[in-house]
């Protein structure tokens, strides 16, 4: 009896265990370990010098969400951060809609979406609701975790080693103190009013999918028509070059 019970409490601990390991390494809870170190490695607000805000979701006025990992603003900009804890070797540049990510020494290979024009997305909310030139935004990719970035072509995209680099980056741009801040209390304002969920955040993602395969602009809202590129045919946005959101055709 006392062999059975035994073998009852390891194999629950067994499957306890299976069922930990499954939920730590889950996309989600890497995606939030991935952010959690770039908080870190981007540091606390230090007034006039440096403003960060980390997790900011909101909705739009058209009604799709946004969830943008990490916003710090410098002297040299508005700097918007997206974290890819992805692992394997990752291939792409930033005219391609989709990037690939190659695992298991070759046997597999996964799609994502180009996180370089997923943070220009970003970036053209964060201009309008500012009401701000986009040339101040700078656009950062970071990559952690195992990840193999030298096939991307990019210079957006950052690893963690390489992240405080944009500290000293020359951009050209010189934000006033007050104009730091201005846009740092307006953006906490934003982030402390929003009311949506992470799984509001994800339907809307549906939805704007759902709004492409119908011609709808996810950025913002036109109407999107077939154009002729130098690699053939794509869909571009109606109100280009206002919006340059562009589809490759399936």
């Amino acid at each position: 009896m006392y062999l059975a019970i035994i073998f009852i409490v390891i194999a629950g601990l067994f499957v306890l265990s299976a069922v930990l390991y499954r939920v730590l390494n889950s996309p989600k809870a890497k995606g939030r370990r991935g952010e959690r170190t770039v908080a870190k490695i981007l540091g606390e607000t230090v007034p006039g010098r440096q403003y960060i805000i980390n997790d900011l979701m909101f909705t739009e006025k058209n009604g799709n969400s946004r969830q943008i990992d990490h916003i710090l603003i410098l002297p040299s900009g508005i700097w918007v951060v997206e974290t890819k804890n992805y692992s394997g070797r990752i291939y792409g540049n930033e005219q391609q809609r989709e990037w690939t990510q190659v695992l298991a020494f070759g046997r597999r290979k996964n799609k994502f979406y180009n996180p370089v024009k997923q943070n220009t997305t970003h970036i053209y909310s964060l201009s309008d609701y500012l009401h701000t030139d986009r040339a101040i935004f700078q656009n950062v990719v970071v990559f952690l975790a195992q990840a193999d970035i030298s096939y991307i072509q990019s210079n957006a995209v950052y690893t963690a080693r390489t992240l405080q680099k944009i500290k000293s980056a020359e951009t050209g741009i010189r934000l006033p103190a007050e104009e730091m801040q201005n846009y740092y209390e307006r953006l906490s304002a934003l982030k402390g009013n929003s009311t949506i969920t992470q799984k509001e955040h994800i339907e809307h993602i549906h939805k704007m999918q759902d709004g492409i395969k119908k011609g709808v602009c996810p950025r913002c809202g036109g109407k999107l028509v077939v154009r002729n590129g130098k690699n053939g045919q794509f869909l571009g946005c109606s109100n280009y070059p206002r919006c340059k959101f562009t589809k490759n055709i399936d």
